[in-house]
């Protein structure tokens, strides 16, 4: 039996697990000049820039995707990441965005604060007891009329897989959009399929990454 506590996968995010994802990407991040998510973002919602003045990425690493869009968009960014050296690091690095050490379930804005909110890669990994608080902490500090970017697995059936790195998590995979359009509170405006090693869709299922973005409807009715 595992010693492990899957309720509580985000301490252990906290607790070490998000510094030694860090450490064991940021060379592949750092040596990356664009992001298919990104470069997604910034085509789909390029009519609208005047309007996104604020951005927040949810696992937002160091920031390199945050400041790259804050660049693009001219807006304020600011981020959380639950690996204590991921924010240190970006916020050494970058003089435009403000990161935060926090887990998606628990974020430190006010609502309605941001224009465009992100989830960067990280539903995948918030424990099943959260998962619904976390999609609605990102629903509360986007202002209606705002922009949702999900990006993750996007599987044709949800399922877990064991977390190789740390024995007794796992990674849930799941269309995680659907959260968000099923009850008619946001809209599908675009939705990009890609992988980790191309920027196309591909046939097999478990490989198969998304990045889908919505409309914040201001009144669903």
């Amino acid at each position: 039996m595992s010693t492990k506590d899957t309720s509580k996968q985000s301490s252990f995010f906290l607790e070490g697990e998000g510094d030694a994802w860090f450490k064991r990407n940021k060379a592949a991040i750092e040596n990356k000049t664009e992001f298919f998510d990104t470069e997604t973002i910034k085509r789909v919602l390029g009519p609208f820039k005047s309007d996104i003045n604020n951005i927040c990425e949810i696992g937002c690493g160091y920031g390199a995707k945050l400041n790259d869009l804050c660049i693009h968009f001219g807006a304020a960014g600011y981020g959380v990441d639950p690996s204590a050296a991921a924010v240190q690091s970006g916020n050494e690095k970058y003089n435009n965005i403000s990161l935060s050490l926090s887990t998606a379930s628990n974020l430190p804005y006010s609502e309605a604060q941001f224009d465009l909110v992100i989830f960067g890669f990280c539903l995948c990994m918030v424990d099943r007891s959260e998962v619904f608080k976390s999609i609605s902490e990102a629903d509360r500090i986007l202002r209606n009329g705002g922009f949702l970017a999900v990006a993750d697995f996007d599987p044709s059936l949800r399922h877990k897989r064991p977390y190789h790195h740390l024995p007794g998590l796992y990674s849930y995979k799941n269309a995680y959009s659907q959260f968000f359009t099923a009850g008619g509170h946001y809209y599908l405006v675009a939705k990009e399929s890609f992988s980790h090693s191309s920027s196309h869709f591909v046939t097999e299922s478990d490989e198969r990454l998304s990045i889908s973005i919505l409309y914040k409807e201001p009144d669903a009715y």
